[in-house]
């Protein structure tokens, strides 16, 4: 044991107890443990492949990182207040158990490469975790939007009903978005399987390592193309919370359209009571607490996009110590994606829709004005003629207390549709829109499959 840092032969006094308090990250970096132990058994292998180790030095620098990682995920190693991070732990701790074979360790690694790596690893399983919780919620969507796919509902624009659509059609948007959330998450994780390991601390070494071999150990698709690009940059961090920020926002307006479906005044749904909780001081409260913070997590995944950018922006190539500021918020971001995601798959899966409520919810006349308008197009008139007669006949309608719904078959021939009433019908409505991507019935079961072959693959 010491309390001497790994760096500290060039300096003579030990560094101040508050400049130590703050730059030791290990409370946040520990999760990394095991992202480390992976890298530093591949650069073991790169050291022993270079003629710098015996390759019983190899098995037993290989040996310690397992036994030291496996104490910390037990909770049975001892940190050293010199412990900066977990990668100085991890370091000490393999010295430690082996003297000057554990010393040797470090041969040719820089923590600047060595951070960058375990980080895009950590991140990469981070992300992994995070897709197949917004895959559930995207599948847990397709299979209410398969029972619901002929039952219709009002369209809204600016929160006010504006056109009769299905409920099948209206989950299906919600898929689709997180669709393009998964296919984002596949882009990035393209550009995520660059192994920064032997870029060193930024100009490589002269220990003749193979980052390539490296690379391939660690599961990586490519080494490095720039050492110092390599180090210093944090795109993929930047990146990663980028998309998960984004995915937050879908899952965030996904949950204000359940928490307006619930609301006592639609009453079109009702949140089962696992994804709902209770008042401490009224007993008849059952509140949509499970939708209500996963619309507000957004916001906090936004702060820790701002957070990395604020810090990235107007940094110098090279490893800065700025960059430390990096896992807190990325870690924060996809953790909470997960989350977020986990919770929102179970309260679709368990949702109890109100298919009568919305059903006399598309009794409103008022759904079907642009369907009139369209049938007078049909006639030959222009639509903003066939737009303004149709909106003057609502003022007038309107001033008597009257709506579509009360205009005689004289009226509907005087505005030049004569069957007009059958105009007002969800059913028609919706089945009359054949347009791909539309509500009708072929519209929305085309899209379940293309929806089922996008989260297929």
């Amino acid at each position: 044991m010491t309390d001497r840092p790994l760096w500290s032969g060039r300096f003579s006094t030990p560094p101040a107890p508050q400049a130590q308090a703050l730059g030791r990250s290990l409370a946040v970096d520990v999760v990394l443990v095991a992202e480390d132990a992976r890298a530093g058994a591949a650069h073991v292998e790169a050291l022993r492949e270079a003629g710098l180790l015996t390759d019983d030095e190899a098995r037993q620098l290989a040996d310690a990182l397992v036994r030291v990682r496996d104490a910390i995920v037990a909770g049975t190693f001892s940190f050293d207040p010199a412990d900066e991070d977990i990668h100085s732990a991890v370091e000490r701790g393999v010295t430690d158990l082996l003297g000057d074979v554990g010393a040797k360790l470090h041969a040719g690694r820089s923590r600047n490469d060595l951070v960058a790596t375990d980080v895009r690893l950590h991140l990469l399983g981070l992300a992994a975790a995070a897709v197949e919780d917004v895959r559930a919620v995207a599948r847990a969507l397709l299979m209410r939007a398969r029972e619901h796919i002929d039952d219709p509902m009002p369209g809204s624009t600016h929160v006010r009903a504006a056109q009769p659509i299905t409920v099948g059609h209206h989950l299906c948007a919600h898929a689709w978005a997180l669709a393009r959330d998964l296919e984002r998450f596949s882009e990035w994780r393209g550009r995520a399987n660059v192994s920064p390991l032997g870029a060193g601390a930024l100009a490589t070494s002269t220990l003749g390592l193979d980052p390539a071999a490296a690379a391939a150990r660690l599961g990586f698709h490519r080494a490095f193309d720039n050492s110092l690009d390599a180090v210093s940059d944090r795109d993929v961090v930047q990146e990663a919370v980028a998309v998960a920020s984004i995915c937050a926002t879908h899952l965030s307006r996904l949950a204000a359209d359940l928490l307006r479906w619930i609301d006592p005044a639609l009453g079109w749904a009702e949140l089962d009571e696992a994804y709902s909780t209770g008042s401490s001081m009224m007993p008849q409260k059952r509140n949509p607490d499970t939708a209500e913070l996963a619309r507000a997590k957004a916001a906090r995944i936004a702060g820790d996009f701002v957070t990395l950018a604020s810090m990235l922006q107007g940094l110098p190539l090279g490893y800065q110590r700025d960059l430390q500021e990096d896992k807190e918020p990325a870690f924060d971001a996809l953790r909470t994606v997960s989350s977020v995601a986990g919770a929102l798959a179970g309260a679709v899966t368990t949702l109890r829709i109100d298919t009568v409520a919305m059903r006399a919810a598309c009794a409103d006349p008022a759904l079907y004005a642009t369907d009139v308008a369209e049938a007078l197009v049909k006639t030959g008139v222009p639509f903003r003629a066939a737009h303004r007669r149709t909106g003057e006949l609502l003022k007038t309608l309107a001033e008597d207390g009257r709506t579509l719904a009360d205009l005689d078959d004289a009226g509907w021939v005087d505005l030049g549709v004569p069957d007009g009433a059958a105009l007002l019908d969800p059913d028609r409505s919706i089945a009359a829109r054949t347009a791909p991507g539309g509500p009708s019935h072929a519209s929305v079961q085309a899209q379940l499959a293309a929806l089922d072959a996008l989260l297929a693959s």
